[in-house]
């Protein structure tokens, strides 16, 4: 393994927290063993500049993905939660847990692509007004996935969410929301991206906190990335540095399995963020 990584400590059988470690990268997983190890591999079958450490949070698999890991990846730290507690606690654990200088949180459906994690922490120490960054994201044949967004109108989930969006793929409310007709190899300032893969500078989150545990299922990125910009901080698209998510985010609509919790989580953001009603 050629990754540079911090040294691993064991005190009574508990991990000890290192200083100088450069970026802490946080996986949360749930049933989703051969993707986590693809993930894991691709961090540590890569040569890097910087000192990472590596953390895995499991939401109760029980799918053998915490035993993989404990035998191939030994620096690896890991958390055992004792039920699926959702996305938003888990990053947090990552954000309360991890001894870098940032935190690079990933999820298990990622590739990190070389010099991808140096191109990160690289750019954040350059751009001290940024409080969180995102790469570009690509799926795995790849094609470019529309990764960042403004804010959304409730005009653009209905559209975003529902059959409206392929009856009228060329309307300036479709395209100026996906924002595909901007150069995407651009370096810029964004409202949000999507929090599959983000890097974010630690000494913000006494200011921003961490992520609303409210959101259970998705928009809990949104609202993290609008509070670090309601603190004065940017948000900042990446470019340079590539990673692969093989999940379609954006042709999830609203109707799915998950919908009560996707609703809930709808409601939450426009009521807090967008309306500004709850505090």
């Amino acid at each position: 393994m050629r990754v540079r990584r911090a040294k691993d400590k064991r005190i009574g059988g508990n991990w000890k927290k290192i200083k100088n470690v450069d970026a802490s990268i946080g996986i949360v997983t749930w049933k989703s063993k051969e993707l986590l190890r693809g993930c894991l591999d691709s961090i540590v079958n890569n040569e890097w500049n910087y000192v990472y450490e590596t953390i895995v949070v499991d939401n109760c698999s029980g799918d053998g993905s915490l035993e993989m890991v404990r035998e191939a990846y030994p620096h690896v730290r890991v958390f055992e939660n004792t039920r699926n507690e959702g996305v938003a606690p888990a990053r947090n654990r990552v954000l309360r847990e991890g001894a870098g200088r940032y935190i690079v949180l990933l999820d298990v459906d990622t590739l990190v692509l070389p010099k991808s994690l140096d191109v990160l922490v690289k750019t954040m120490d350059q751009h001290r007004e940024v409080a969180i960054g995102g790469p570009k994201l690509i799926y795995r044949d790849g094609r470019l996935q529309l990764s960042c967004r403004p804010y959304p109108s409730p005009l653009n989930i209905v559209i975003e969410g529902t059959f409206l969006r392929d009856y009228f793929p060329n309307s300036r409310f479709v395209k100026g929301y996906t924002m595909e007709d901007w150069d995407h190899h651009e370096l810029r300032e964004v409202d949000w991206m999507y929090g599959a893969a983000l890097i974010v500078r630690k000494g913000v989150l006494p200011e921003i906190g961490c992520f609303d545990e409210s959101f259970f299922y998705l928009y809990e990125d949104v609202d993290f990335c609008f509070r670090a910009k309601k603190s004065g901080y940017s948000v900042m698209y990446i470019p340079e540095a590539v990673i692969v998510h093989f999940l379609e985010r954006e042709r999830k609509g609203i109707f799915h399995s998950r919908i009560a919790d996707h609703m809930k989580s709808i409601l939450l953001y426009l009521s807090k963020d967008y309306y500004g009603v709850l505090k």
